[in-house]
């Protein structure tokens, strides 16, 4: 079962990576489209707003030619590193021994990765309140939600093999 679980992890890395891959860099063509005119495939420009057809999925994208251009790239790269060491966090569990620096590490990765979203949405919030917008709650927030409660619980998990990883040296010193 864990061996599964690691491979539909990786096969989830390997899709999500690849239709990221191919957003990012169909959305940087539409860029480059709207600036200087180039014909890139996938990608249309309607009334001054690009899409990207991602084939296959039936995905259409609207990108924005503005500045919330850099957060949808810098999101695309985020989780593109986040599936990366989600992976990794699995391959925790099909290793023989699972007190180890490294995989502590990869832990506290995945760990500091599931709290990066809870900045982004108190700097998101405090902009809101800043420009005396109405706040409501957005989709955002519940995804910060489902991203604080992996945090709780990989914390969890980190904590036990912390503990595991201390007695197993204790009992490695002993004679």
């Amino acid at each position: 079962m864990k061996h599964l679980a690691y491979l539909s992890a990786t096969l989830l890395f390997y899709s999500i990576t690849s239709i990221l891959g191919f957003t990012m860099l169909f959305s940087i063509g539409a860029y480059l489209e709207y600036k200087f005119g180039f014909q890139i495939p996938f990608v249309d420009i309607v009334e001054g707003k690009g899409k990207v057809h991602v084939p296959l999925v039936g995905l259409h994208i609207n990108i924005p030619f503005n500045y919330s251009i850099l957060f949808m790239w810098l999101s695309m790269l985020y989780y593109g590193v986040y599936f990366y060491v989600f992976k990794m966090f699995l391959g925790v569990f099909v290793q023989e021994n699972v007190f180890k620096s490294k995989s502590i590490k990869h832990l506290r990765l995945f760990l500091k990765l599931n709290l990066m979203p809870l900045i982004y949405i108190v700097t998101f919030t405090g902009a809101i309140l800043i420009k005396g917008a109405n706040f409501k709650l957005q989709d955002d927030y519940f995804i910060v939600l489902a991203h604080l409660v992996i945090a709780f619980l990989v914390y969890l998990y980190l904590d036990v093999l912390n503990r595991g990883k201390y007695i197993k040296d204790e009992n490695d010193l002993t004679i």
